[in-house]
């Protein structure tokens, strides 16, 4: 397996590396092995040290944890544990999604645009310059639209609705959209505001409507 271990405008030195290795052997060998590749950030903060870390557990899979303290030993321990808390909860599922086998026509890559917001703009750009753009845009009649910051592939894939539930969980994403296994038709699973997995199935919806009103 692949470790990278990096600091965030920092040396992170050769202890903390080789403590972010072991740790990170440890929960794989412990929990999911083998796993393809593991990045740990170290960042320095007013208050103390944040570690993050991601795993790639296979292909497809990733796991992302991190952790605060003081210390930068203790921010790794932090991030390890809850890496180990997700890892252990979803054991057994991962281990029977790592051993269904994935087809090509079980993934359709799907475009995807990255839009940057106002915010990301005003980052981007200095006041003067998104004046003149907004004088030049009103000059013209025309209306402003947010401009296109990346073109991506989404991979959709076949999944069922606890799968996608895991796969949301480790990965630490606020969405996942997802082909329901069970009748193929296009699913969402969302973190909602409370900490709960919000999924939504439209065509799970349509087809009660159908039977409550035939």
């Amino acid at each position: 397996m692949i470790i990278n271990v990096s600091g965030q405008n920092m040396d992170t030195g050769a202890a903390f590396q080789e403590h972010s290795r072991e740790l990170i052997e440890h929960i794989v060998e412990k929990y999911f092995t083998p796993a393809v590749s593991a990045n740990i950030t170290l960042e320095k903060t007013d208050g103390g040290f944040h570690v993050r870390i991601r795993m790639n557990l296979t292909r497809r899979i990733e796991l992302e944890a991190s952790g605060f303290a003081r210390d930068a030993h203790a921010a790794l321990e932090d991030a390890g544990q809850h890496a180990e808390k997700r890892l252990r909860r979803h054991k057994r599922r991962l281990k029977n999604h790592r051993q269904q086998a994935e087809t090509a026509d079980e993934i359709i890559a799907a475009p995807m645009s990255v839009y940057a917001t106002i915010a990301h703009q005003d980052n981007m750009r200095g006041d003067e310059e998104l004046d003149a753009q907004d004088n030049s845009a009103s000059d013209e009649g025309t209306e402003e639209s947010l401009p296109i910051i990346a073109e991506l592939s989404y991979e959709v894939e076949s999944l069922s609705v606890e799968q996608a539930v895991m796969r949301l969980e480790l990965s630490g994403d606020s969405c996942l959209l997802y082909r329901n296994s069970g009748h193929m038709g296009l699913n969402m699973v969302h973190l909602r505001k409370d900490g709960t997995i919000g999924w939504v199935d439209p065509r799970g919806t349509r087809e009660l409507q159908e039977a409550a009103s035939a």
